[in-house]
């Protein structure tokens, strides 16, 4: 894209703003959504009171959770709320538990950029498939999966196919470059065939002066 260069604000918000339609509105997300509906989701087994997990009331999640044994020990629970993403109940679950552990500290959610319509227009448009896909290499390195996440999400709800109802892009201003873990997941996407893309942005006056 090449866009005039605003005022103020950010290469993403101003690619937000030219992406984003009243038909296919665009939210800027980036490590928060996806990380969100697997915490949501998994709520559970987070927070399962296993030996070692927890040792005193203020924890932000489990002490061992970003050991290599973390997914291992509860392996079958995260098994369970998985299988729910196959029979659709994981919408009213993920949205119920957004209601009901409103505020309360959860090392996958960040609730200040979370609201209702953001989260139901997520779960109508992203395929449970893709979701499992996301959650089971969130799982896989919990550590340096939870970052990398593209910019931006543009949604299509009014789509036929499922897997047209969405798109990740990340945001590019000028000088900048994918970082390696950006590269990782863009790979995964393309692998997977979750729609994903990169926005590269060029400002006007630059590309005038050049």
């Amino acid at each position: 894209l090449t866009l005039p260069k605003p005022d103020t604000g950010t290469v993403e918000l101003a690619a937000l703003q030219h992406l984003g339609t009243d038909d296919a509105p665009v939210f800027y997300v980036e490590n928060t959504l996806i990380n969100a509906l697997f915490g949501l989701l998994c709520w559970p087994v987070i927070f399962q009171p296993l030996p070692g997990a927890f040792f005193h009331p203020f924890h932000i999640g489990p002490a061992d959770l970003t050991r290599e044994d973390f997914v291992a020990r509860r392996q079958q629970a995260f098994e369970q709320r998985f299988r729910l993403l196959g029979t659709g109940a994981y919408r009213r679950e993920i949205l119920d538990t957004y209601k009901n552990k409103q505020g309360i500290a959860n090392p996958f959610v960040f609730w200040p950029v979370l609201d209702e319509a953001l989260l139901e227009l997520a779960l109508h448009c992203i395929p449970s498939g893709h979701l499992e896909a996301l959650f089971r290499r969130l799982l896989n390195n919990i550590k340096e999966h939870r970052s990398g996440f593209p910019d931006l999400i543009r949604f299509v709800p009014d789509a036929e196919q499922p897997e047209q109802r969405y798109e990740m892009i990340e945001v590019k201003g000028p000088g900048d470059r994918l970082q390696d873990h950006q590269v990782r997941w863009l790979q995964f996407f393309a692998r997977q065939g979750i729609p994903a893309s990169v926005c590269y942005v060029r400002w006007q006056d630059d590309e005038a002066r050049g």
